[in-house]
């Protein structure tokens, strides 16, 4: 009776600090839980269970705290935010599997422990995997060892089960477990935190018309395998083929595709309506129940993200030039406003740093700093880079952004042109009446037969413009927007005609 009374004095210590107030210091929380969960006493199985669920309660609500910081953060984060996000990412993990455990020593040892308490355990488990994998795309971290094989094992799923034969508490797994691979194969990595924020909560309404099945889905070409056994994220079956034998699964987005595309369409007649109304819509947040589309960003934004979250499901992606690994330094400016400047001779300005080129193909590189970042860096923007000071400067657009660390960002550049320079622009009918920053660069052929324009995001307005170009002499011209090429949440790209008789 003593020994079972010693046993259990460090559990009620821990039950007393589950009891009080978080601590405001996000640190000081972090590690009284990670020390909390290492002194929990075995043995006593369904008490483990309940301290455990009151445990992974305190680890969501850290993890509501946090996620609010990382919607702000760029990369690289301080060494504040990574090293709270790191502990958070691993004690998540932590009490998954310590909750997991407790269902493995039910089966194992036959323990009574009730159905539903053992299943709540496994449910809450597999939620603390899913703000695990939030709080990693929206601080661009790579996912630790074992992740992905937890996620799969604690799903739960058999795929061949229609979904009206599962028990509540199995279905809502199976909807996470959509959620995450539909998350996931959407390339997370090319999008800011805000946009990876959004995007759990658009799926939140629309994951589970996701497919997830045991045969081959159609169409392929959007189309990913997903070994159970094994610790990787869902495969696209155009880039290798699944192993043959064991228990394969296949997800397909493509059915999300449609929802897409209806939000797509509304938020155009939306902003169109508005536009014609003389109304200024792009900048203000649209209802949350209007065509069920959540907060957090604005309309403009929203269909930015939804035409390449559209383009992501329909096809995955496939690189379509083979890059070969180089080690060789180069000089990099981030961000279309230091690109300006470079270009109008402003080089202080400009934040000129040393990065390393990891591998490079005729459409792309990967680089990564070698020096310290300055400034902040998302997907989505733009960086210029050149070997030497001879050369013309390569403009790329940011296609992904990884940190395992506050001192290193890796980056992947799709090519955009080879050399640019620096205007001023505004359009007809804008409400700002201050000239924007913007970057002309060439035509590219074969890609593009006409000029484009780099300007921040929101800048195009209607097909007519004016701009401005400093040089040897000065440059003024009306310009014919040719339609929006590319759109992000930091730039658009647009082709254009000049028209040298409209001045």
């Amino acid at each position: 009776m003593a020994d079972s009374a010693r046993n259990h004095e460090p559990a009620d210590a821990i039950i007393e600090w589950l009891a009080a107030e978080p601590d405001p210091d996000m640190m000081a929380e972090l590690g009284a839980l990670r020390a909390h969960l290492g002194g929990l006493p075995e043995g006593a199985e369904q008490r483990d269970a309940q301290v455990l669920l009151q445990m992974a309660e305190r680890a969501l609500d850290a993890a509501g705290r946090l996620r609010p910081q990382l919607l702000t953060a760029g990369l690289p984060l301080s060494r504040e935010l990574h090293m709270a996000a790191e502990a958070l990412v691993g004690l998540l993990c932590d009490i998954a599997a310590a909750l997991w455990s407790v269902q493995k020593l039910r089966e194992s040892r036959w323990l009574r422990l009730g159905r539903g308490a053992t299943e709540d355990a496994v449910g809450e488990a597999f939620v603390l995997v899913c703000e695990a994998h939030i709080v990693l795309s929206m601080s661009g971290a790579a996912a630790p060892d074992g992740f992905w094989r937890r996620a799969h094992a604690l799903s739960g799923v058999d795929a061949g089960v229609p979904a009206q034969d599962l028990d509540a508490a199995v279905a809502r797994r199976l909807f996470l477990y959509r959620r995450m691979l539909a998350a996931t194969v959407a390339q997370p990595e090319s999008l800011t935190p805000r946009e990876s924020s959004w995007l759990f909560d658009y799926l939140d309404a629309t994951a589970m018309h996701a497919q997830l099945s045991l045969e081959p889905v159609a169409p392929a070409s959007a189309a990913y395998w997903i070994d159970p056994s094994a610790d990787h994220a869902p495969v696209a079956v155009a880039r290798r083929p699944p192993p043959e034998g064991g228990a394969v699964r296949y997800f397909s987005p493509a059915p999300l595709v449609s929802h897409a595309r209806d939000h797509i369409e509304w938020l155009e007649a939306c902003m169109m309506e508005a536009e014609l109304s003389s109304l200024e819509v792009d900048g203000e947040a649209l209802a949350p129940d209007v065509a069920g589309l959540p907060f957090g960003l604005a309309p403009g934004e929203m269909l930015s993200l939804l035409r390449r979250l559209r383009d992501r499901w329909v096809m995955s992606p496939m690189r379509e030039l083979p890059r070969r690994r180089y080690q060789y330094t180069v000089q990099v400016c981030v961000g279309l406003r230091a690109l300006w400047e470079l270009g109008r001779g402003e080089i202080e300005a400009a934040r000129i740093a040393q990065w390393m080129v990891l591998n490079e193909s005729p459409g792309g590189y990967a680089i990564m700093c070698v020096s310290g970042v300055a400034g902040v860096i998302e997907a989505g923007m733009v960086v210029a880079l050149r070997r030497h000071a001879t050369e013309p400067w390569t403009v790329s657009l940011v296609r992904w952004a990884r940190s395992d660390n506050p001192d290193q960002v890796e980056l992947g550049l799709q090519i955009l042109s080879l050399g640019f320079a620096s205007i001023q622009l505004g359009f007809r009918g804008s409400e700002v009446h201050s000239a924007a920053p913007g970057l002309m660069l060439p035509a590219m052929a074969p890609l593009r037969a006409h000029p484009v324009i780099l300007a921040p995001a929101g800048t195009y307005k209607s097909r007519r413009f004016v701009f401005v170009r400093d040089g040897a002499s000065l440059y003024v011209a009306q310009g014919r927007a040719l339609g929006l090429d590319m759109q992000t949440a930091n730039v658009e790209m647009f082709q254009y005609e000049t028209d040298p008789y409209a001045l």
